[in-house]
């Protein structure tokens, strides 16, 4: 939102919130306020009531009838953008209420608050300023759409899709406004004609909100027009497509840009293509998930594609900007969010919705308005002097002090400063995260900072300790059916619902690039089997397990922060929404190979302990490490170096998780300019994040690199060294668009 519109928005006083009362209906999560101010005299006062929607039907409406006869009087129901708060949902309502009046249009306005991306973005903005090695366009954008679902845009979506599900559900403010619309038209069947127009993901809005204004009994919407609609495909086939093949929709119109414009597009000053591109390739739980404001997905589905092409033109036109320049069919606008402050779109709007030529063009309106973020400078001119950067750099994690007491425990700490001195003494530059600086975002964003300035030949290492647990699996991606979990590792906001699953840790593996290593010792539990192995050998009094579970509280935030659903009537909203999606196939975790090298504290059967001040696994993990003696050693040698040393009768079994050949790769030693670069299809475990399959033997024949490939720390960056980095990215790209 910019400067220009929250000032506009918080100048809206008393007596024109009054006016507008007529014609702006404001939800909360989909609802109607109980009580509303009778005289709000700013805009986070007013709330609507059932009251003031029957007041529209039974007051002001018949009025506005009374001085347009003799009709029939379009009536325009408007669903603004979903990332939009309730001050920029105010002031586009200010701005258009009286344009369309002077048309001799009747306008509704809903504003539905969904306001909460401004904080993802300051999150987003803050990681993706930092100046980072080798970024440029493509590569920057790739690393933008894994940042941005990571830090909230994913829950900040699937929430609004929830909103504008529950807006349509029994007992939701659209429900209530259909009814009443309804009734209306049955008593004045002549006098009005019905048109909905939505913007970016008001056409979600829509998408629920018109076919069940037809079911209480609505005859038909004259039109429906989008505006770079954010809508699935699948839903709007679902739920649109068939009533508008069969008239209950007369015409419908799909303004977008085409691609080029598209791509040329700038989404919150910090994502070099449009927010379609963003919500299609990072809000969504599919990547590249098909939305009818793109151009290429429109093509790509036969059934819109041949709808929206079909005579006669006016039944369904799909309208690209900015070159078509009908007076019905024009738009001029070059980004998502100017098509509703365009002059041509909403002049062919207009024309649409009033039918008639001669109108009161939208240039007449003042001001003009643009629904984005402010533009942050993403470029940092002392990046390219960075050239001392180490290529060798780990991150080191350490909870203790978890605000709730029975959470606490008391090794973590010690282990990270541990973990940190065994990685100096093999030549790493290291980041620490302790107790309360561990949050989850900035886990996720230390954890993104390694992998997205990294270049080929870097070796990254991540060790994580602290408590693990499980919670629900969301988007169904497990194994497990309905019982499915996730795994996870705790911040020390977990019980906030902040929680890092292995579906957070495969987003950023699956952008490592070409040439980089990356390896993980994580000394918690990993799975949530309910189930223990029995002890071979008892633990010490001292003694504390790394693993919680999660209690209704805990996964009930979980599902908030998520977007899903903590209330029995956000869940009937929620199973609206995923009725009319198609997920696409997924491949199993199992089968999946990675990049990165995983080493664990235990078996998915046994708990992780510590004991006498540490882990027990860091206990003996770390000092093997910063051993001369582990100087070449492959990853399965220091496997089995780690397991021989726990002994036999040892009350938990660290694993190994990766590739064959990442399996046979030195420890700590650079990916091979080679098909090591490019993962097997041998598998010792599972390599996701916190896997939960059991580690099997290696397979044989694997390359391994020796030590005489690595730099020592200090030495500089080669010059073309930029270059290389950007086109491993590209790399990475390529490979997520072949999956």
């Amino acid at each position: 939102m910019t400067t220009t519109e929250t000032r506009a928005a918080s100048t809206i006083g008393a007596a024109r919130l009054a006016a507008l009362r007529a014609h702006v209906i404001d939800l909360q999560d989909g609802r109607l306020a109980a009580r509303g101010a009778k005289a709000p005299k700013s805009v986070g006062e007013y709330r609507s009531t059932e009251a003031d929607i029957r007041a529209i039907f039974r007051t002001h409406l018949p009025a506005f009838l009374e001085d347009h006869r003799p009709g029939p009087v379009p009536v325009v129901i408007w669903a603004h953008g979903g990332l939009v708060d309730k001050d920029a949902g105010f002031a586009i309502a200010d701005q258009q209420v009286d344009w369309w009046k002077r048309n001799g249009v009747y306008p509704i306005h809903f504003v539905w608050e969904t306001g909460i991306w401004s904080a993802v973005h300051d999150s987003l903005a803050r990681w993706a300023t930092g100046g980072r090695r080798g970024w440029l366009d493509d590569a920057r954008d790739n690393f933008i759409e894994v940042a941005a679902r990571l830090l909230g845009g994913g829950g900040v979506w699937n929430d609004m899709k929830v909103d504008a599900a529950a807006a349509s559900a029994p007992g939701g403010g659209a429900r209530v406004l259909a009814e009443e619309l309804a009734r209306f038209v049955r008593e004045h069947p002549t006098d009005v004609s019905l048109h909905a127009v939505g913007h970016s993901a008001g056409s979600i809005f829509h998408s629920h909100f018109l076919p069940v204004a037809l079911e209480a009994g609505v005859p038909r919407f004259e039109t429906a027009t989008f505006l770079a609609p954010a809508v699935r495909i699948d839903t709007f086939s679902e739920k649109l497509l068939p009533r508008a093949k069969a008239g209950a929709i007369e015409r419908l119109a799909v303004f977008a840009m085409d691609d080029a414009t598209e791509q040329d597009d700038t989404c919150v000053g910090l994502y070099g293509k449009s927010l379609l591109y963003l919500v299609s390739r990072s809000f969504e739980s599919d990547k590249d998930t098909p939305l009818l404001g793109l151009e290429k997905d429109i093509a790509r589905s036969r059934a819109v594609a041949a709808f929206l092409s079909r005579p006669p033109a006016e039944a369904a036109e799909l309208v690209l900007a900015p070159r078509d320049r009908g007076p019905r069919t024009g738009s001029a606008s070059r980004s998502h969010g100017g098509f509703d402050n365009d002059v041509a779109t909403m002049d062919s709007v207009l024309r649409r919705v009033s039918g008639r030529s001669d109108i009161d063009s939208f240039a007449t309106v003042a001001g003009s308005r643009e629904i984005v973020v402010p533009e942050t400078v993403v470029d940092d001119p002392a990046a390219a002097s960075r050239a001392g950067v180490s290529n060798r750099r780990a991150l080191c994690i350490g909870i203790d002090d978890y605000p709730t007491e029975r959470d606490r425990l008391r090794g973590c700490v010690a282990d990270a400063k541990m973990w940190r001195e065994a990685f100096a003494a093999r030549g790493f530059d290291v980041t620490m995260l302790v107790n309360g600086e561990a949050t989850r975002d900035a886990i996720l964003t230390g954890i993104l900072d390694l992998v997205s300035e990294a270049a080929p030949g870097d070796v990254l290492a991540i060790q994580y300790s602290g408590h693990g647990t499980t919670a629900p699996d969301l988007d169904g991606d497990e194994t497990a059916g309905e019982e499915s979990e996730d795994e996870a590792l705790c911040p020390v906001d977990f019980r906030d619902g902040a929680l890092v699953i292995d579906d957070d840790l495969a987003r950023i593996w699956e952008v490592i690039p070409s040439g980089v290593s990356v390896t993980l010792f994580f000394d918690c539990c990993h799975s949530g089997e309910a189930n223990r192995a029995p002890l071979a050998e008892e633990p010490p009094e001292d003694a504390l397990p790394r693993w919680v579970a999660l209690d209704e509280d805990a996964v009930a935030a979980y599902r908030r922060r998520r977007g899903a659903a903590a209330t029995p009537e956000r869940a009937e909203a929620l199973s609206a929404v995923r009725a009319v999606e198609r997920p696409a196939r997924r491949e199993r975790r199992s089968p999946r190979t990675g990049r990165e090298f995983l080493f664990s504290a235990c078996r998915s059967t046994e708990v992780a302990w510590e004991s006498g001040g540490h882990g027990d696994f860091t206990r003996i993990a770390a000092p093997l490490l910063a051993a001369p003696s582990s100087t070449g050693l492959r990853n399965r040698d220091f496997h089995r170096a780690v397991l021989d040393a726990f002994g036999d009768r040892r009350r938990q079994t660290p694993e190994m998780h990766g590739s064959d050949v990442l399996a046979g790769r030195v420890l700590l030693g650079p990916a091979r300019r080679s098909k090591e670069a490019e993962p097997s299809t041998g598998s010792v475990a599972v390599p996701a994040g916190t896997g939960a399959a059991t580690a099997g033997a290696a397979g044989a024949g694997a390359d391994a690199t020796g030590p005489a490939g690595l730099r020592p720390t200090g030495i500089g960056v080669p010059a073309d060294r930029r270059a290389t980095a950007v086109a491993a990215l590209l790399r990475a790209v390529a490979d997520l668009l072949e999956t």
